[in-house]
């Protein structure tokens, strides 16, 4: 994205702005609140740097889209990177780096790929479960007769 901002792609970055970076932060807040119970008692110590990181997000967010909108290249590029800096301190504080860490967050096309696969794999066995069992009620019918 900051290459898009730096030649003055200002479409992509507005679909980025206000599709997947706004995209992005109900998951984030939502990922917090499973951690602490959804209104449970339940703590986690590291919630609350993960809520700030989240808001920072938040706040960056919005001024990337305003200088979006304004054309300007300097707070684009400001902004961006305090979007960035939220995310490593929210991935960092929830320990979701590296595979020793929680794992890697496999990213979107990752989980898309893997989800096409399982779910043509289920399917290819669920065929294979129904061809089994027409076979072996056409066997039992023929030894019947």
């Amino acid at each position: 994205m900051a290459e898009a901002i730096g030649l003055e792609d200002w479409d992509a970055a507005r679909d980025f702005a206000t599709v997947v970076a706004d995209d992005t932060i109900l998951p984030m807040k939502l990922y917090v609140s499973s951690l602490t119970g959804g209104g449970t008692a339940v703590k986690v110590a590291f919630a609350k740097e993960m809520t700030s990181a989240t808001k920072t997000f938040e706040k960056e967010q919005k001024a990337l889209v305003k200088s979006i909108e304004k054309r300007d290249v300097a707070k684009s590029s400001v902004a961006l990177e305090g979007m960035a800096e939220a995310m490593l301190a929210y991935r960092t504080s929830g320990r979701l780096l590296g595979p020793d860490g929680g794992g890697d967050i496999p990213s979107v096309d990752e989980i898309r790929r893997s989800t096409k696969r399982f779910r043509g794999e289920a399917f290819e066995a669920k065929v294979k479960e129904r061809d089994a069992r027409v076979k072996a009620a056409s066997e039992a019918a023929a030894v019947g007769n």
